[in-house]
């Protein structure tokens, strides 16, 4: 017969093994130390290309210093987009990045966050063959508010960062089918490498297309100070309506990374809305500050592209024209 074990001394095992649980890494019982604030590591230097007035020059300093790192993640927040409240509207909101063939193999954020220019191409071919009628993110925000009619198989275009390829790239490809887009640009990388230059943009708004604010540094807000996030969205705004001469209503929050404090910032700082990568095409009035959008981005096929935004599958001829 085994000899029992009393109550007060199982009583001291298990508080001997509660205290060694605590101090050991991965229990989900000791407290983690709090990171840092961090912001993306800057690694291009700005250029006057294109900008004969020096208006990149012309923007604030951050008060205030930051933890600079590298990041290996096209969207550091992942998560599902909350269910929509009251009454929705459907309507998909694709956002892209790049429109280039991505110059590195190796580099697979960058091929994940580059769409092909021939297929882009053969997506705006497809959306113009099947009925698809593209309008301004402003029109969506005001029917999604309001809860009104928008046109059969409504889609909305954006572009995240202001990359020059947005210019050089998408735009023929836009107007050569009457579409519109909202181009979300990182106010402080205007004329750094690869990026529009303040004429550029200025351009594309001359034609129509929309420009919004999408920070000076492109950080992660939720892991800045509230100065800070404050800071990034009210500058960038007003950097890009010095640019424009006119007011920036839409802002796209960096790497998906938001919170109430930055919803609210962004509403009391005078945005009309600002989008998330949260996943979704339902949305709601009290979903403004936090739209959904679904990510179009390398190695997409067209038929998947047909899946994303709810048409048919494509035809033979479509999928010729995306080879």
């Amino acid at each position: 017969m085994r000899p029992s074990t009393s109550g007060a001394t199982r009583g001291g095992i298990l508080v001997l093994l509660f205290l060694i649980a605590a101090v050991l890494p991965g229990t989900g019982i000791a407290r983690q130390a709090a990171l840092p604030p961090v912001s993306i590591l800057m690694v291009a230097a700005a250029s006057v290309d294109g900008d004969p007035d020096n208006f990149i020059v012309h923007r604030s300093t951050p008060p205030f210093p930051s933890t600079t790192v590298r990041t290996t993640l096209g969207v550091l927040v992942v998560k599902k987009a909350a269910v929509p409240a009251g009454p929705v509207t459907y309507v998909p909101i694709l956002y892209y990045h790049y429109i280039r063939i991505n110059p590195n193999p190796s580099d697979h954020v960058g091929f994940g966050l580059s769409t092909p220019p021939a297929a882009f191409r053969a997506q705006m071919q497809y959306l113009a063959d099947h009925g698809f009628h593209v309008i301004s993110l402003h029109q969506a925000v005001g029917a999604i508010q309001h809860h009104s009619a928008l046109p059969s198989r409504p889609v909305v275009l954006t572009f995240d960062d202001g990359y020059a390829d947005f210019f050089t790239a998408a735009v023929p490809i836009l107007q050569s089918h009457g579409f519109t887009a909202t181009s979300f640009v990182v106010s402080g990388r205007m004329g750094w490498g690869g990026y529009m230059t303040p004429n550029q943009i200025v351009a594309a708004d001359g034609m129509g297309f929309t420009i919004g604010a999408h920070t000076v540094d492109h950080v992660a807000l939720t892991a800045q100070a509230p100065a800070r996030a404050i800071w990034e969205i009210k500058q960038s705004k007003l950097t890009l309506e010095g640019l424009l001469g006119h007011p920036v209503l839409d802002f796209a929050y960096p790497y998906g990374s938001f919170n109430l404090f930055d919803m609210a910032q962004a509403k009391s700082l005078g945005f009309e809305t600002a989008v998330s990568t949260l996943p979704g095409t339902w949305h709601s009035a009290t979903q403004l500050f936090e739209l959904s959008r679904l990510r179009i981005g390398g190695g997409l096929l067209l038929a998947s592209f047909a899946h994303v935004v709810g048409g048919p599958p494509p035809t033979s001829a479509e999928l010729a024209i995306g080879l």
